[in-house]
């Protein structure tokens, strides 16, 4: 990953890591097993398997092994690390969620004349790319929390579907769209037709 020092981020970048979100959102939430997640699944390989942080020695375009399990695992990996965010977004005090090392290197981009820097992921062994990978999506993650400036309160899981959502407005909300609100609604109101009878 590289970041180039500037004093805001432009609103190209604040719009690509908000579709960002919205797929690694889309991702967290999908039914891997239907045709209709092909889309989400080869956007995500495209993106961890290219990322700019993976260590050039860990670099493939595609890993070896079976694809669909890899996706499979950093689909869990990615609702562990949203479960963490929620689990602690009640807690007033500091609390480290994860760590990803790695190497800085910090220099001087002579083509546009500003400072950048330059993150690179430790090399891990054949075999053991799940760790790279997972680590991909762990900074991935990360990014779009900075550059977005998120708050930790609006990260929530709904639970009627149990998927994971962002909200982006101050009103608390604690189901995922409109659709499964007004499903736990109806079903609210049909159990205390119920009970009244």
């Amino acid at each position: 990953m590289t970041i180039y020092w500037t004093s805001k981020k432009s609103e190209s970048i604040v719009e690509q890591r908000r579709k960002e979100l919205e797929l690694l959102l889309e991702y967290a939430n999908a039914d891997l097993t239907r045709t209709k997640s092909h889309r989400v699944r080869s956007l995500i390989a495209d993106h961890v398997y290219q990322h700019p942080a993976l260590h050039r020695d860990n670099y493939t375009r595609k890993p070896d092994g079976a694809t669909d399990s890899l996706i499979d695992a950093l689909q869990q990996h990615l609702r562990s690390r949203l479960s963490s965010i929620i689990e602690h977004t009640e807690q007033l005090w500091k609390m480290p969620l994860w760590r990803v090392s790695g190497t800085i290197e910090f220099a001087v981009d002579a083509v546009s004349g500003r400072f950048k820097e330059h993150f690179q992921l430790r090399k891990v062994k054949p075999g053991n790319e799940i760790r790279a990978y997972a680590k991909i999506i762990d900074l991935w993650l990360m990014e779009i929390i900075r550059d977005l400036d998120l708050s930790p309160q609006r990260f929530g899981q709904c639970p009627r579907c149990e998927g994971f959502f962002y909200s982006p407005t101050i009103k608390q909300k604690i189901y995922c769209s409109t659709r499964c609100a007004d499903t736990a609604r109806q079903a609210k109101y049909r159990q205390g037709r119920i009970t009244d009878n």
